[in-house]
């Protein structure tokens, strides 16, 4: 009987030692696992914010192509004067605000050169605030843009136009606010 018992502890030897392997193989796949799920977690993040900015450079385009705010609809990124100053004056930007993809639209005129800040309305302004929705956590975003009017001199028209810098704001968010 002493033979019989021997070989039964044998055979749950082996046994035991098959159970824990088995489970030795599950743990190291759950860490691999894990290790892969952290990694590609952190490529969502990255392209979660790469997708915010490419919105925004988007966005610039179909801010300055709108013809609300364009000069011609045969020309990109022209801004006609008159229209940004009508935007500007008035609370029609206020009416826009679901019609804007953006948080805030604001126009600078760069050139002519100028010393300070003049914001419209106001005698020879060269800052335009189109659109702002009052949003706190806003990334500015920025290109240049033609800024054109028509003037009629010596029986001619003709657009007279300056070099402006349009700036369109995105709403970000926070890991906090998450």
């Amino acid at each position: 009987m002493v033979g019989v018992r021997r070989i039964n502890t044998r055979g749950q030897f082996k046994i035991q030692q098959m159970a824990f392997m088995i489970m030795a193989v599950f743990f190291f796949f759950i860490l691999v696992g894990l290790f892969f799920v952290g990694w590609q977690f952190k490529d969502i993040k990255s392209s979660a914010e790469q997708l915010h900015e490419d919105q925004a450079i988007s966005s610039m385009k179909v801010v300055a192509d709108m013809t609300e705010l364009n000069c011609n609809s045969r020309e990109d990124f022209c801004l006609d004067e008159d229209k940004l100053k009508v935007m500007t004056n008035s609370n029609l930007s206020r009416v826009y605000t679901d019609f804007w993809p953006v948080a805030s639209v604001k126009v600078y005129k760069v050139y002519p050169a100028f010393d300070n800040v003049v914001e419209c309305p106001g005698a020879d302004c060269n800052y335009y605030e189109i659109f702002d929705n009052g949003q706190r956590n806003v990334k500015e975003f920025s290109t240049y843009v033609s800024i054109c009017k028509k003037l009629k001199e010596s029986g001619y028209v003709y657009d007279r136009c300056d070099i402006g810098k349009l700036l369109v704001g995105v709403t970000i968010h926070d890991e906090d606010e998450e």
